[in-house]
């Protein structure tokens, strides 16, 4: 199906000029039919000489429901201009002519209605105006067809126009993730909420799970009907009328939009590529009404250059909207029409001052640009490419310098050089206030370097001289064991050689980076403030088991007197017993735990091939 949107000056024509293609009268409502007067949207379909479905939204032309008219237009790329001979171009012909233009609509026609009512003279005279003021507008090549629904005069030659129109005009494109902007919102006994609008991005289906934007309010497409007809699943390009389930129709409304989850973004600022209107004022910051799709929504507009060509729109609330969606910037104060704007990077992350720079990029490098590391997902996302798009942005980037592959990520070529250099530098000067440290902490250096660890961690991979290991960052020249440090040797010795009352690394001599060194690569055990050798603790382990296989319980007298110690050591020993499971208190006792039969029989089994093995030489 293609979709045709009417547009014009009250009164020329519009509804008329759709009754006679379609047979539909697509005024609604008794008062617009009452007073000959369309007030909001109306629909009819029809089939195409070619034999191609087209449907027809047929929109107001009075100044007070321009933001109905917005409503219809927001979403088609084919339009209809209609201009009543008799009358000519009037404002309201003005104001939805450059509202055509704004939104970018390329292709459509221009249709001279009430031909019967001038002369040959008048005629021409209205076609000579037509060329004046669609000059230099993307109306301007149009085809113009004069017609009289009275006599039905040009009705078929506006046919077959209309067909090459269609023809050359690009098909709606599936880029596999479906958007649509809803312009009518109902209720049907028996089958709930109904919502309306022309489908554009993708194909929906019934059973699929969606989301109502803004608020993120989840529904299920329950039923679908395009032309009158149910059917299963509905192509981009078409008016189609989704049946909601879990959802309240009065819940939903104009200007909303359904999407599927985690197929868009949904910004509240965007920065865009102003158009501006020749003759309107723009003030550097303003409150505007902004027109996205088929609503209207409350902004803050700010230009972000003296040029005028960039600006920033803060909406009230977050949309899915997308890298090329065109946006009619209108004054709530003066209720005209202002100017235009195309959308080029969604949740800008950048400080304004570069947007001149980055904003000219195409759509890959400004994302990369106001980002610095993004996944082809997010890329896919911000661009609204698609996931080949972005495949083939991101090598393009890649290739041409501007990016490099990190891990999973795309990452701008300089902001990756800072990275790897500010890491370099941190490591080097942590080694040299440390030396006795084996390297510096991966958490920490990626909090120092405004970076998450697993960034970092990918980033390090590039980096020859630098090496990762243990959530640790070092650096290859140093050494690789606190050991190596005569002084860490020194205190290890002394902890080990008194392993159940152990001399405090000061009274030892070492310091505290050595003592540091020792407990971060396991060498040591720091335990209510005394530090054990790790072997001590080990030793501890097995006597305590043997002790409760043979006895069924211990005190701390009686573990004091198996290790030899005193309680100020045997105390923090116990706890760490208790904690690892090898003992369960009870009172003053304690009982086996979970690790002290384990344990026992570990060191039985260690001993037991040793025996074994003998055996079987002997035997063989």
């Amino acid at each position: 199906m293609r979709v045709v949107a009417t547009a014009g000056h009250v009164d020329h024509g519009k509804s008329s000029l759709v009754l006679a293609l379609t047979g539909t009268d697509p005024d609604r409502f008794p008062e617009e039919k009452s007073r000959g007067l369309t007030i909001d949207l109306g629909f009819a379909f029809t089939e195409s000489p070619a034999g191609e479905s087209v449907g027809f939204v047929d929109v107001p032309g009075h100044v007070r429901f321009v933001k109905n008219m917005l409503a219809g237009v927001g979403a088609v790329d084919v339009a209809m201009l209609v201009v009543a001979a008799n009358e000519g171009w009037m404002p309201q012909t003005e104001e939805h002519a450059r509202i055509l233009d704004l939104l970018g609509i390329a292709h459509g026609l221009v249709v001279l209605t009430k031909a019967d009512l001038v002369d040959t003279e008048t005629l021409e005279l209205a076609r000579l105006e037509l060329e004046d003021h669609l000059a230099g507008s993307l109306l301007a090549h149009w085809p113009v067809v004069t017609t009289s629904t009275a006599t039905g005069h040009g009705i078929g030659d506006l046919r077959r126009t209309l067909d090459v129109v269609l023809a050359g005009a690009p098909e709606a494109v599936d880029l596999g993730r479906p958007r649509l902007w809803i312009d009518r919102t109902f209720s049907v006994k028996g089958a709930g909420t109904v919502v309306t609008g022309t489908l554009t991005g993708g194909c929906i289906s019934t059973g699929d799970d969606v989301i109502v934007e803004p608020g993120a309010r989840t529904a299920r497409v329950r039923g679908i009907e395009s032309r009158g007809e149910q059917v299963t699943t509905a192509s981009p390009g078409s008016r189609v009328a989704l049946n909601l389930s879990g959802i309240e129709h009065h819940g939903v409304g104009r200007g909303d939009a359904v999407v599927r989850p985690g197929e868009w973004v949904t910004p509240a600022v965007v920065d865009v590529a102003v158009v501006r209107i020749p003759g309107e004022e723009m003030p550097r910051s303003s409150r505007v009404v902004a027109h996205a799709g088929s609503g209207e929504h409350p902004a803050r507009f700010r230009f972000l250059d003296d040029t005028g060509r960039f600006g920033r729109l803060r909406l009230a609330s977050g949309l899915p909207l997308t890298p090329g969606d065109r946006i009619v910037l209108r004054s709530s104060a003066r209720r005209a029409t202002v100017g235009g704007a195309e959308v080029l990077d969604l949740e800008p992350a950048r400080r304004s001052a570069d947007a001149a720079r980055r904003l000219t990029l195409p759509p890959g490098g400004r994302a990369l640009a106001a980002r610095q590391w993004l996944t082809l997902a997010d890329l896919a996302l911000l661009t609204g490419l698609g996931e080949s798009g972005a495949t083939a942005a991101a090598d393009a980037l890649t290739t041409g310098g501007t990016a490099e592959r990190v891990g999973d990520w795309i990452v701008d070529a300089g902001a990756i050089r800072r990275t790897r250099d500010m890491a370099l530098e941190r490591v080097v000067e942590h080694h040299e206030r440390h030396p006795h440290d084996s390297g510096t902490r991966l958490a920490e250096l990626a909090s120092l370097l405004g970076i998450d660890p697993a960034r970092l961690r990918a980033a390090l991979a590039g980096v020859p001289d630098l090496i990762v290991e243990r959530e640790t960052v070092r650096h290859r020249s140093h050494r690789e064991s606190a050991l190596d440090d005569p002084e860490a040797r020194r205190l290890l010795d002394a902890l080990e050689a008194s392993p159940f009352a152990p001399p405090s690394p000061s009274d030892a001599g070492a310091s505290a980076a050595v003592t540091r060194s020792l407990l971060r690569e396991g060498l040591a055990v720091e335990i209510d403030g005394v530090v054990f050798a790790a072997s001590a603790l080990d030793a501890a382990r097995r006597i305590a088991s043997r002790a409760l296989v043979e006895r069924g319980s211990l005190t701390v007298a009686d573990l004091r007197d198996l290790l030899g110690s005193t309680r100020k050591y045997v105390l923090p020993i116990a706890g760490h017993l208790d904690a690892e499971g090898v003992t369960r208190r009870r009172g003053d006792d304690r009982l086996p735990g979970p690790r002290a039969v384990a344990i026992d029989q570990e060191s039985d089994s260690a001993a037991r091939p040793r025996a074994d093995t003998g055996a079987d030489a002997g035997g063989a």
